[in-house]
């Protein structure tokens, strides 16, 4: 038997969650802009609006609220 360690760097099964924002560049640059305009006063109801309208963003408003709070924080 092999320890947790072993394990991880011989298991080949890729899984995981990429998040929306990470999944092309424009993805990415859509995400920055929503982040910047959050930490300029844009409300986080009028972001996803447009991330969702204009990005095609297909998280829901309290997802992309909690995101954009978490990513100012930072």
């Amino acid at each position: 038997m092999s320890d947790l360690a072993d394990f991880a760097k011989k298991d080949k099964i890729k899984t995981g969650y990429t998040p929306w924002r990470e999944k092309s560049p424009e993805n990415q640059k859509a995400w920055a802009e929503a982040v910047d305009g959050y930490k300029s006063g844009i409300s986080a109801s009028v972001i996803g609006r447009w991330l969702k309208q204009e990005k095609g963003c297909p998280l829901t408003d309290a997802t992309i609220r909690k995101a954009l709070i978490t990513a100012a924080d930072e």
